[in-house]
């Protein structure tokens, strides 16, 4: 979390800001052990959690993790190894995964707590995953992520013992535009409401694709503080496509094209924390964002409700698309960028 400096904030408006933060922060996902349902251990058995019998065997696998409070739910066995998924029983929706060397008992913790969609086992102690996207610790739901982690040295260690115990590589989601893409507050199953209001601060056509960044709402303090709990992000977003049309269109939550007064008494408290000066009244024109680009035509941006709405029509080069965020600022003037690729064989595959 970042630590904001509020020189010359008034009493109220740093009051809540700390009030803010307190309330609207993400509140991690319950991963409580389930009760024990394995064998108790013995007194020799309980030292340091290791596997008391070489070589390793499915069942020391099962009686190990049961004693540190996870169930097993999947073992895939691989050139004398194991590869090892398992959680809280409490928590069926995420999954670890271990890589087990079943000749020295070493094992070597492969992911966080994540929610996989696929999994495979590309060579000894590596392995691609795919994951949803969503979080374990806080209701968001981000880019579906591919990578592929490895573990480092052999059945008996690292090569060096400064060394991490293994080495992850990601690859760029590529999206297809066709398909609705959701990013943002997620409760359970589906999309959530967010009480974070957003002001949006500029938005402009890039050669491949589009950029936003976006300011707190100035229209009232309740809105303003509700842009800082815990850290700033970019409204939640989602995508729609008409085929026919070939019309793309961008809906981002909660945020306005207009926001304030001549003369807030925010704009003093935007300047103590980094902010430009004498922000508000801001304001960014709907309408056209400009000329057409390699893959865009005929893009417009507008409210609609309480939210703001782009829409583009794709040309016939417009393949696939990504999205990047990051922050023009410390973290103070969150960003994204939709980018978009062409066709390209020695990724996509040949016809």
């Amino acid at each position: 979390m970042k630590k904001l400096l509020f020189t010359g904030l008034s009493a109220l408006t740093l009051a809540g800001l700390l009030t803010a933060c307190a309330s609207e922060a993400p509140a991690p996902t319950e991963t409580t052990p389930p009760p024990e349902t394995t064998p108790a251990r013995t007194e020799d058995q309980t030292a340091g959690y290791s596997f008391q019998v070489l070589p390793v065997t499915e069942e020391s696998i099962r009686t190990l993790y049961g004693w540190e409070g996870y169930e097993v739910r999947a073992l895939t066995p691989y050139e004398g190894d194991f590869l090892v998924e398992y959680g809280y029983a409490n928590d069926p929706n995420f999954s670890l995964l271990d890589w087990v060397f079943c000749a020295t008992g070493r094992r070597v913790q492969l992911t966080a707590m994540d929610q996989f969609e696929a999994y495979e086992i590309i060579a000894a102690g590596q392995v691609r995953c795919t994951t949803t996207g969503q979080s374990a610790v806080v209701p968001w739901k981000g880019l579906p992520e591919t990578y592929t982690v490895r573990v480092l040295g052999d059945q008996d260690g690292v090569i060096d013992s400064n060394w991490t115990e293994t080495e992850t590589t990601h690859e760029t989601a590529w999206l297809d535009p066709a398909e609705p893409l959701y990013l943002g507050y997620w409760d359970g199953d589906g999309p959530a409401a967010s009480d974070r209001w957003e002001q949006l601060y500029d938005a402009r056509i890039d050669a491949d694709g589009l950029s936003f960044s976006f300011i707190p709402n100035g229209d009232s303090l309740e809105r303003f503080q509700s842009f800082f709990p815990a850290a700033t992000t970019t409204p939640s977003l989602e995508t729609s496509y008409d085929p026919d049309t070939r019309r793309f269109t961008l809906r981002l939550y909660n945020t306005s094209l207009e926001s304030g007064t001549t003369g807030s008494a925010l704009n003093g408290d935007l300047a103590a924390m980094g902010y430009p000066e004498n922000l508000y009244p801001c304001s960014f024109p709907a309408g056209s964002l400009g000329r057409d680009s390699h893959f865009l035509t005929d893009v417009t941006i507008q409210e609609e409700g309480e939210d703001v709405v782009v829409s583009a029509v794709l040309t016939e080069r417009a393949y696939r698309f990504t999205v990047e965020t990051s922050n023009l600022g410390y973290d103070n003037i969150p960003s994204f960028r939709i980018i978009f690729r062409e066709q390209n064989p020695d990724m996509d595959g040949r016809d």
